[in-house]
């Protein structure tokens, strides 16, 4: 009796101590996975180019004094090499007013000044990163280790009527033209307007997407209202992109593009670049949302047009930031949730920058058969 005690008791210590022992393995086999996960986000940061394609940087930078209903100080190139994003696209904003002369006066003033304000900053920070004008700039800055700013304007309101003010912002170094803002002007309908002035593009607008095909600057879609937005598509010779936007069916706002939009975009070999914003993602609290919502559009993009037509573009300094992604330092763990989702090392390289380049490529091959 006292034998089979004895036994019952070296069999409970030894179930203890393996229970204790698989514990034991179980943490160092989750914090191996967790450190691995790490490694390969950084390693696959080393090969791919990642490029976040909106912020609203420029318009504190230009105008410090201004007040702002958004959180600011998400921008930098500092940021950007913590949070391993090798480019983005800085916009010079200018919200929609009245279609005057006067109007137009003071949106050119305000995009002009951005525009400077942003070649300064550049200049300033040369050390740290430096303003790309191609595909090719980008790649190279990339091998040096720089960041890459690259130029856009948030709505075309600062042209006017004048078409000869798309050349002057190419040879500002803007790359990419939002067609509107939250209103319509003389190129374009906005999503955000509740009259219809044009029936989509102006007579202009069709103008000045052509001539944005012929200098080589991305047509930028993201504030169209729906019918804009499909003859920019129709309209343009090169594929064109929506900078900061999410998926309608998730969240049902104007903002947000519709399936016929995105498979249109897709068809022509143009982006949906997937905004990291409460706003466009979700109606929870913007303390609830996170990852996941972003994942989700993204998820959604991918299974209807393909993953050759989805990225990101931050909205950062204009709105953007999510619990988990609060500014550019935190973009790297968009890719870590990419590679747990999984998505292969392919896939990620097209999301994060490798789509953006391909239409970059494109338009630009484009404007050389003019």
């Amino acid at each position: 009796m006292i034998v089979l005690t004895n036994v019952r008791k070296m069999r409970e210590r030894d179930y203890l101590y393996c229970m204790k022992l698989l514990f034991l393995i179980c943490l160092a086999v989750q914090s191996f996975s967790a450190d691995s996960l790490d490694e390969r986000v950084e390693q696959l940061h080393d090969t791919i180019i990642s490029i976040d394609t909106h912020n609203d940087f420029a318009m504190s930078l230009a105008f410090p004094g201004r007040r702002s209903t958004v959180a600011k100080g998400q921008v930098s190139f500092e940021l950007m090499k913590e949070g391993r994003l090798d480019a983005a696209f800085y916009a010079a904003y200018q919200g929609q007013g009245p279609c005057t002369e006067a109007g137009h006066e003071k949106a050119k003033f305000l995009a002009d000044s951005m525009l400077r304000a942003l070649h300064r900053y550049a200049l300033e920070n040369h050390e740290l990163g430096e303003i790309a004008y191609c595909p090719e700039d980008i790649r190279k800055l990339k091998k040096k280790g720089k960041a890459v700013m690259l130029l856009s304007i948030e709505n075309a309101y600062c042209l006017g009527e004048d078409l000869s003010l798309v050349e002057h912002y190419y040879n500002m170094g803007v790359r990419m033209i939002g067609l509107t803002h939250n209103g319509n002007n003389n190129v374009a309908d906005s999503a955000m307007d509740s009259l219809e002035r044009h029936g989509g593009l102006s007579p202009f607008g069709f103008r000045v997407i052509q001539e944005m095909n012929r200098l080589g600057m991305v047509v930028d879609v993201s504030h169209a209202s729906r019918k804009a937005c499909l003859q920019a598509v129709e309209a343009s010779r090169a594929p064109i992109m929506a900078s900061h936007s999410c998926v309608y069916n998730l969240k049902e706002i104007p903002r947000n593009l519709t399936d016929q939009e995105i498979l249109a975009i897709a068809a022509k070999g143009g982006v949906v670049q997937i905004s990291i914003g409460r706003y466009f993602l979700s109606f929870l609290p913007k303390e609830q949302v996170d990852l996941s919502h972003l994942v989700e559009h993204i998820n959604y993009v991918v299974n209807l047009a393909g993953v050759d037509h989805v990225g990101i573009g931050s909205d950062f300094d204009g709105g953007g930031g999510i619990v988990g992604v609060e500014n550019m330092g935190k973009m790297k763990a968009i890719t870590r949730v990419l590679l747990e989702e999984g998505y292969t090392a392919d896939d990620i390289a097209k999301i994060w920058g490798g789509n953006v380049m391909r239409v970059m490529d494109a338009v630009r091959a484009n404007a050389r058969s003019f």
